[in-house]
């Protein structure tokens, strides 16, 4: 989807999407606030695209702000996989972020002709039906499929590559446009002088796994356009592979402060596990410290002997974690996991602990049911009306913001 979420409040307001200058930002009372999203012509126009801060936007009656409504954004995107889920089942979609998704469209050529017609077809249903411009990738795999979108589609609304094309189209592109290559890895590959994909290709696939690992021989493999990854997905079953809940804090926390926020953080993922029917044997913790502190931060992980869907047992490995490795340092970032993911029925009780946890299995279900039923602040720990408790104020937003 094209600039999505300024696209979307466009739309809302009877305003053309491709023409309006128009930027969302997560809060327009502060001048530091991120711009989440640029219209097209915004970005055309006054070089304001996403991660620009508010006071970077020209003070330009043309210009409209508004404040971003993650509600609105996310009904939108399940509308589109909806509409895409009319053309594939769903085990075809792949849903990479809000406004991005890989759709596999084989079998489809008798009802909508050839595969460029076929992408016409999906991007005019979604114009029609929704009045929200997109570009399409068309590639043999999703490798293909997401570099065409990134390096063409993005500027001519359609494009598509093949195998054969790979060298024509990728190799002159500069390897930080290419998906996957970040700031670090550019730097790395720049040192070896590595600056275009091309040059990427004919670096030795020994040179790159020896310099870089498994790393290395992706991108190596990237840059002939190879791409192993499956195209139909489960979603059941990825959600069974593990999941995890994560924040980024609003001040630097003290170590005493943390315990409380990854309580509320297992809090989610031991709901999260009930409502799919699982437990989980592995926990893993990651802190990040503040910028000011000058140390990295850590992530661990612990099997437990026993898997579980309760809080008390999540948060109880995660305190161990933070004990055996947290140093005395402002903390910014908590970010907890699950993995190792079997299904409920199979728990085994401990014959020495089985009292408490059919109490703490009983326990978890009443509170599944109030909060389903009134809400996610509806019932909250004691400890949610301490000034380290970040609970309340994280469930009036999505995604990190109001509405």
């Amino acid at each position: 989807m094209k600039s999505f979420y300024a696209s979307v409040e466009a739309v809302s307001r009877g305003l053309d999407p491709l023409q309006v200058h128009l930027a969302v930002v997560g809060s327009p009372d502060r001048k530091g606030s991120i711009v989440l999203a640029a219209s097209p012509a915004l970005k055309r126009d006054f070089g304001i695209k996403t991660g620009n801060r508010l006071y970077e936007i020209p003070q330009d009656s043309r210009i409209l702000i508004v404040p971003a409504r993650m509600k609105l954004y996310l009904d939108t995107s399940m509308m589109i996989t909806q509409l895409l889920n009319e053309y594939a089942p769903i085990e075809a979609i792949s849903i990479y972020s809000i406004d991005e998704s890989w759709i596999v469209t084989d079998g489809l050529e008798r009802l909508y002709g050839d595969i460029r017609s076929i992408a016409e077809h999906i991007q005019k249903k979604i114009m029609d039906l929704h009045g929200l411009p997109s570009a399409i990738g068309i590639g043999p795999n999703k490798l293909i499929a997401k570099l065409v979108l990134d390096n063409y589609a993005k500027k001519t609304g359609i494009a598509a590559c093949s195998y054969q094309d790979v060298e024509k189209m990728f190799w002159p592109l500069p390897v930080e446009n290419i998906w996957g290559i970040g700031e670090r890895m550019k730097r790395n590959l720049n040192r070896m002088g590595i600056y275009l994909l091309g040059d990427l290709a004919r670096t030795p696939l020994e040179r790159m796994r020896k310099k870089f690992g498994l790393m290395g021989e992706q991108l190596f493999y990237h840059s002939w356009g190879v791409d192993l990854s499956p195209v139909f997905v489960d979603p059941r079953e990825e959600l069974r592979k593990g999941f995890s809940s994560g924040i980024t804090l609003m001040r630097d926390y003290s170590l005493q402060d943390v315990p409380v926020v990854i309580y509320e953080l297992t809090d989610t993922l031991a709901r999260k596990l009930r409502k799919i029917q699982a437990a989980a044997f592995t926990v893993s913790l990651s802190i990040g410290y503040s910028k000011h502190a000058n140390i990295k931060g850590f992530s661990r992980s612990k099997t437990m002997y026993q898997a579980s869907h309760t809080s008390k047992h999540l948060y109880e490995t995660c305190l161990h974690l933070l004990k055996q490795h947290a140093s005395d340092a402002p903390v910014r970032f908590i970010h907890v996991g699950v993995s190792n993911i079997i299904e409920s029925g199979t728990l085994q009780i401990d014959l020495f602990t089985a009292k408490q946890d059919e109490q703490l299995m009983k326990l978890g279900k009443v509170m599944d049911d109030i909060q389903k039923k009134f809400g996610p602040t509806a019932l909250v720990r004691a400890n949610a009306l301490t000034e380290a408790s970040t609970v309340i104020n994280h469930s009036t937003k999505i995604g990190g913001h109001t509405g």
